[in-house]
């Protein structure tokens, strides 16, 4: 509508509305929704009796400033929400770094030192017997069984000290691990999960997930953490 009015309209010169040079308001094309009404209202005080605009070309012209005005409000606040995502990803991001987190895998790395630093779990849905984990060297070979015995249902967590069945320390490096239980009789495998470190944070971009970068693990999901420790 603002498209067919020029600057040398009597009707906008009685209203005192005029285009807009700034540019850091609206668009010279387009209009306030205040002037709008006033010039709808002028409109129909100026219109010839024997030609009335119809009522139907008012509301259409009302009906599309407000499809226009409330696409922009939304946006803003799409904007809004979009950056109160990223600064709460942030600051969870800040709070994990540093913390070791359980998430569903069968890899860790063993740090130089001593005592305990690889660490593993199994979530049982039911009462098992002779629970064990096995350590693997990078070959695939069994260099330590970590018995368990009997569990209840629940969390099992493991912790290895780097020794082989041997008594020798093992050298730091990527190791990985697998649990096996007897459950109603019958010795099954189970589903396991590595405890770790997280190193760092990147967090997600264009609806992405936040991202925990792992030691001995990589990247994974905010989403798949099952437990985060001390």
């Amino acid at each position: 509508m603002a498209d067919s009015i020029n600057s040398n309209n009597p009707l906008l010169d009685q209203l005192g509305i005029q285009k807009k040079k700034d540019a850091n308001k609206t668009d010279q094309n387009g209009m306030a929704q205040a002037d709008f009404l006033k010039l709808m209202v002028a409109q129909i005080q100026n219109q010839s009796p024997l030609k009335p605009q119809e009522n139907g070309e008012f509301l259409g012209q009302m009906a599309q400033f407000s499809t226009v005005q409330g696409l922009q409000d939304m946006q803003k606040t799409l904007d809004t929400l979009s950056s109160s995502i990223v600064s709460n990803q942030a600051l969870q991001a800040s709070s994990m770094v540093g913390r070791f987190v359980r998430v569903p895998g069968d890899e860790g790395f063993l740090p130089e030192g001593e005592g305990d630093r690889f660490f593993g779990a199994v979530e049982l849905d039911q009462t098992a017997s002779n629970v064990k984990f096995e350590i693997l060297s990078p070959s695939g070979e069994v260099i330590k069984t970590i018995g368990k015995g009997q569990q209840q249902a629940g969390v099992v967590n493991f912790a290895w000290d780097g020794e082989n069945d041997k008594g020798e320390m093992m050298p730091e490096g990527n190791y990985s691990f697998r649990a096996v239980a007897n459950l109603g009789g019958k010795t099954q495998s189970l589903d396991t999960h590595s405890i770790a470190l997280v190193e760092s944070v990147t967090l997600g971009r264009s609806g992405e997930q936040m991202k925990l970068n792992i030691t001995g693990i990589g990247e994974r999901n905010m989403a798949s953490v099952r437990e985060i420790l001390s």
